[in-house]
């Protein structure tokens, strides 16, 4: 698995990019791509974990996860 930081998400159209940790480049992230119950959708700053596939326009995110250890959120 790779990780990364989401770097944008638009609710309204369902896609976003993802920063990866070790490249730097941005992938794209369709919200069918994110493994998690209920509404699906990516905040800015949240860490992931996802697989690149080969998708229509080249690599893409896909199998995306949210990784759940203080991800984006500040705890006091």
């Amino acid at each position: 698995m790779r990780h990364g930081t989401v770097n944008q998400f638009d609710k309204g159209s369902a896609f976003g990019f993802i920063k990866d940790d070790l490249t730097e480049k941005l992938y794209f992230v369709f919200y069918k791509s994110i493994k998690e119950d209920g509404y699906r959708e990516l905040r800015v700053g949240q860490r992931v974990s996802y697989q690149l596939a080969q998708g229509k326009n080249g690599l893409q995110c896909v199998n995306v996860y949210l990784d759940n250890a203080n991800n984006g959120e500040i705890t006091l």
